[in-house]
């Protein structure tokens, strides 16, 4: 009802407006209209009925005065008789052609085709391309036709440029000039052309793609095949079915992909076939493609290959099984737990695993006493994926499994299921839970015999994040196993909790450079003032990794004394730490770590320099902002792009007034990079400097992103020509 309204009312205005144009003057017309975005559409739809060729051309040619984009736009709606005129004025623009092909596919026009298709002559590669997608925003049947043309073009880009146009109009009268180009010599066209038959999806782009698998070329083959993927029809399933039996294995797989991106009840058919195929790694595609499809009749599919005289197809069917985790999917996996063959118990497990089902969790439980090794170790993994506190039981007695894998995967799956029920609300008292749960069975899995487990039991309990392991951390911080000790200082951190801060600090001495690294970034994490102390000794370590991990943590941390740390840091004999210190400083942003920065802008080194700058825009800090703006005259362009890209960070007022100054950088990158950021807090008064940048953009990306920030100002202060709004 509303969208009706809407119509009516514009239909309404648009009368109204086409009574009152001959009466208008042309300063009424550009003020009043024109230059309001307001009046935009109505304008637009008003030149559509206008019949009077030089009123619809007054407005066209005031419109090119007020706003390149505007006269585009405006010039593809006037009558189509009127084209040639109306586009004619924009090719005799004093712009460059890179420009003028995005004003003529803004046209929408078959008059623009002429000059795009001289364009494709062009000697710039990026105009050539430009041509072919403002060919492709046209998006009519001549637009078709003049791309077709651009498939024969020289220029092997230019070729595949023009066939991804033609995929994205998706009209059949493109499928022939594309079925040509599938004998392309470059893959690259090729290939875009094989998509764009796959876009297009017609019976005739069947066709084409039907006759391209039976190319000479492997890869060719392949690449036909994952195309017929995207058309949901029955020529399609028709075709890959055929292709199925293609004699190389690559082609039968992406065309058994393909029947599975496809899904239909035809594909799931002809995939139940090959599930039979003579070639063992085909039969197991096959079946991981019925479990991307996961319909009922792929369950069924799946279920009858539960079956199969092949073990190996049996355990494939678990795992795709898995994927689809229905009701009816977990009862058939709960049965292929009984399976006579240990692999496909053990698949079987794991699909059960991925299917989340608390319903699986008997199941599994039982399975921990299976006796095959692989099978109790896959089940154990399988329950911390569920990660249901239903499984802690069982999975405790685990822990006594005379294999060493089976006790190392409990010991992960424990610390996947505390973090579970501490991540949910499944308990009142979650902590409590855990400490005569998890928690208490990773504590005693820090004493196993085998220092994975002792591994696994660390992680898990950082995983947890309870206070009630730290003392058993830090005994493990004295683990003859340096592997141990680092997960043990890497589980603290994530704790932490200011206990854990004297063992982590005692490590810091430790003789292995991980366990001291790990400790170090572990202290980063706690953050409280002895590891802040506990930092700035690890800042005299002589492993540079300890050292930048250290100003890394002192970051975080940010307080007086981190940031009085990493001024220190700043001076450290090798760049790698003095970057991170800059970094640091950014992230602590406070007051401090801002003046340090800013001073660092005057350093010798323009790397630091850079980093400085754009640490500075991390911290986000106002103060920052002069010092940036200095930073815009560094003779390093790449230190003056940092100070461009920070100041849009910030992007206050006054930052705005600096990144102005950026737009007459030399370097693009500092141009285009001040554009972007003005777009979204520029004044309107920038409007003539950035619509002068468009004659001098250098390349697609530059000019894309000057247009985008004069559309962005353009809509935020209601109108396009800021001398116009403000006369």
């Amino acid at each position: 009802m509303e969208s009706q309204q809407q119509r009516l009312q514009l239909s309404k205005v648009v009368n109204n407006l086409r009574s009152q144009l001959p009466h208008l003057s042309d300063e009424q017309l550009k003020q009043q209209y024109l230059n309001n975005l307001e009046w935009t559409e109505p304008l637009a739809v008003t030149l559509q009925q206008v019949e009077e060729k030089s009123q619809a051309l007054r407005v066209v040619k005031l419109a090119l005065e007020v706003d390149w984009h505007l006269g585009a736009r405006l010039a593809g709606v006037v009558k189509p008789e009127f084209h040639t005129a109306t586009v004619g004025w924009l090719t005799q623009l004093d712009i460059p052609q890179l420009l003028l092909n995005r004003l003529l596919g803004t046209t929408g026009s078959d008059s623009a085709i002429p000059p795009l298709l001289e364009a494709l002559n062009a000697e710039d590669a990026g105009v050539r391309c430009s041509a072919t997608e403002a060919l492709g925003e046209l998006g009519s049947v001549a637009a078709v036709t003049a791309l077709s043309i651009g498939l024969n073009h020289p220029d092997p880009e230019v070729r595949s440029q023009a066939a991804y146009e033609l995929g994205q109009i998706g009209s059949e009268s493109g499928v022939a000039a594309l079925r040509q180009a599938l004998n392309d010599p470059e893959y690259q066209v090729r290939e875009s052309a094989a998509l764009a038959l796959g876009a297009i999806g017609s019976e005739a782009a069947v066709e084409a793609l039907a006759q391209a698998l039976n190319h000479h070329n492997l890869d060719w083959r392949g690449r036909a095949a994952s195309a017929l993927g995207q058309i949901r029809t029955e020529a399609a399933v028709a075709v890959l079915k055929e292709a199925l039996n293609d004699e190389v294995y690559r082609v039968r797989e992406t065309a058994a992909l393909a029947l599975g991106k496809i899904g239909t009840e035809a594909a799931v058919a002809a995939l139940r076939h090959s599930v039979n195929h003579e070639n063992f790694d085909f039969r197991g595609i096959a079946t991981s493609a019925l479990g991307m499809i996961g319909t009922d009749a792929a369950v069924e599919a799946l279920q009858e290959a539960l079956d199969h005289k092949d073990y190996r197809v049996r355990g494939r069917a678990a795992l795709a099984l898995g994927s689809i985790g229905t009701e009816a999917a977990v009862a058939a996996l709960q049965r292929a737990l009984n399976d006579k063959n240990h692999r496909v118990r053990e698949k079987a497990a794991l699909g059960l695993g991925s299917t989340d089902s608390e319903a699986a969790l008997v199941s599994l439980q039982q399975a921990l006493s299976d006796e095959d090794s692989y099978v109790r170790r896959t089940a154990a993994e399988a329950l911390g994926y569920i990660g249901s506190e239903a499984g802690l039981v069982a999975l405790q007695r685990a822990l006594s499994d005379e294999d060493t894998y089976v006790r190392r995967t409990v010991a992960w799956a424990l610390g996947r299921i505390g973090t579970s029920v501490t991540a949910s609300d499944r308990t009142h008292e979650p902590e409590a839970a855990l400490s005569s749960g998890a928690v208490a069975a990773l504590r005693l899995a820090l004493n196993d015999q085998d220092a994975w487990v002792r591994l696994s039991a660390a992680y898990g309990l950082g995983k947890v994040g309870s206070e009630i392991g730290i003392a058993a951390l830090q005994q493990s911080l004295s683990d003859e196993n340096f592997e141990v000790r680092e997960k043990a200082a890497e589980a603290l951190g994530k704790i932490g909790s200011e206990a854990g801060v004297a063992g982590l600090r005692q490590s810091l001495y430790d003789e292995d450079f991980g366990v001291r690294r790990r400790a170090a970034e572990a202290l980063g994490k706690i953050g409280t003032e002895p590891a802040v102390a506990a930092l700035r000794q690890a800042l005299r370590d002589h492993d540079t990794e300890v050292r930048c991990r250290a100003a890394s943590g002192l970051g975080k941390i940010g307080t007086e004394a981190a940031v009085a740390a990493l001024r220190v840091a700043l001076r450290d004999e090798n760049a790698d730490v003095r970057l991170m210190a800059v970094q640091g400083l950014g992230e602590s942003g406070s007051e401090a770590a801002v003046a340090v920065l800013r001073s660092a802008l005057n350093e010798e080194d323009s790397g630091l320099r850079g980093r400085a700058a754009y640490a500075l825009g991390a911290s986000r800090s106002k103060m920052a902002v002069e010092a940036l703006v200095s930073a815009l005259s560094d003779q390093d362009s790449w230190v003056r792009w940092m100070a461009t890209s920070a100041l849009g960070t910030i992007g206050s007022e006054i930052a705005a007034l600096g990144l102005e100054q950026a737009l007459r950088d030399e370097d693009f990158r500092v141009r285009y990079t001040a554009a972007e950021a003005l777009g979204k807090i520029g004044r309107s008064e920038l409007l003539p400097d950035l619509s002068d940048m468009l004659v001098t953009a250098v390349d697609s990306y530059e000019l894309s992103t000057v247009l985008h920030a004069i559309a962005s100002i353009q809509k935020r202060y209601g109108y396009y020509n800021y001398h116009l709004a403000t006369s």
